[in-house]
């Protein structure tokens, strides 16, 4: 799929949290992972607000006749930035947690991912 480059290497919390009790999941990493995943949420929710505004915006653009293709792809570019700023976020709330996590976990984890069938 297309976060291959992320198999192994950063989890998922519903992953961790359905292993959890083979992980050994101490109370500050379960507190950690709901704190992480709460914040991102709150992000996520404010930049998909911003793809939907940018995206009304490029539709009403590529409606016109003739279409303005500087205007489009201006507009869509927005899209593109929020985009990109809800990946990064996502990112970022996965590297936090795996240091949140000990070696023998991500070893666990690592294992874990490389069972499963590709998404």
């Amino acid at each position: 799929g297309k976060d291959d480059w992320l198999r192994g290497k950063l989890f998922p919390p519903d992953v961790i949290m359905k292993h959890q009790s083979a992980l050994a999941l101490t109370d500050a990493q379960r507190k950690t992972i709901r704190a992480e995943l709460t914040a991102l949420q709150g992000k996520v929710a404010t930049v998909d607000w911003d793809i939907m505004e940018a995206g009304l915006e490029v539709q009403e653009q590529i409606s016109r006749l003739p279409v303005d293709r500087a205007a489009v792809l201006a507009r869509a570019e927005r899209v593109f930035e929020a985009e990109n700023r809800k990946k990064r976020a996502w990112l970022e709330m996965l590297i936090n947690i795996k240091n949140q996590l000990t070696p023998e976990q991500v070893a666990y984890l690592a294992k874990v991912a490389a069972e499963e069938p590709p998404k």
